[in-house]
């Protein structure tokens, strides 16, 4: 049985951290020995001359045995013009795959539609990644907590006025994105500007409760002298 995944969906949706943790499951049921995940993308498998990436993948292949080998942005892979090498890193990836079947699992992660046409691309691609994963973008209410959980792990509280303009901001997030919104990435951006707003403004306060945000803190869209 195959094992080897395509996660599609748009950034910062949790690609990286489900291969992490199947890479553990993977150990733990004994499905691999290690379970660790080597993270790679077509820099770390394409080289600029002839020769040079076939040994460039081995070498990553290498790391990876054993575990997962998460390849994010692969569409990137065969982007390139006729003097591109990126078929030549699928060709001997496939290659390692068959060779070691039984010691390593591979994720293609990206985009929904540039992931299916790098699977058009060569069929041998295809017929090894049958499980296909879709990551959909999150909903303003799922922002706003995963915002709320990143301020609870950095024990920083906010008031309601804070909430209240949390809830404003992650709605017209969502209304406005394109397929490259951020998601949990820009709700990390939106913390680590508040949390440096609110160092700024509160610095020469008489008694500073320096772990509670204000609605003044959460400024989006952010301007250059934010960050």
């Amino acid at each position: 049985m195959s094992l080897h995944l395509v996660f599609s969906g748009p950034p910062g949706t949790g690609k990286t951290t489900v291969a992490r943790l199947l890479g553990r499951i993977y150990a733990g049921i004994g499905v691999l020995r290690a379970g660790q995940l080597v993270e790679v993308d077509r820099a770390g498998l394409v080289a600029p001359y002839v020769g040079q990436t076939a040994p460039k993948v081995d070498a990553v292949v290498q790391r990876a045995l054993d575990g997962v080998l998460f390849v994010d942005e692969a569409y990137a892979l065969v982007r390139g013009g006729e003097s591109d090498f990126g078929q030549e890193a699928v060709a001997a990836l496939l290659k390692r795959m068959e060779d070691d079947r039984e010691r390593l699992v591979v994720i293609l992660a990206g985009y929904e539609q540039e992931i299916r046409a790098l699977l058009d691309s060569n069929p041998g691609l295809r017929s090894r990644f049958s499980t296909h994963i879709h990551f959909r973008a999150y909903t303003a209410a799922e922002l706003a907590a995963i915002f709320r959980g990143m301020a609870a792990e950095s024990d920083y509280r906010l008031t309601p006025e804070a909430g209240t303009r949390l809830e404003h901001i992650t709605h017209d997030m969502v209304a406005i994105q394109d397929p490259t919104f951020g998601n949990a990435r820009e709700m990390r951006n939106l913390f680590e500007d508040a949390v440096a707003l609110n160092a700024s403004r509160v610095v020469d306060a008489e008694a500073p409760d320096l772990s509670l945000l204000d609605a003044v803190d959460l400024v989006w869209p952010p301007t250059p002298a934010d960050r």
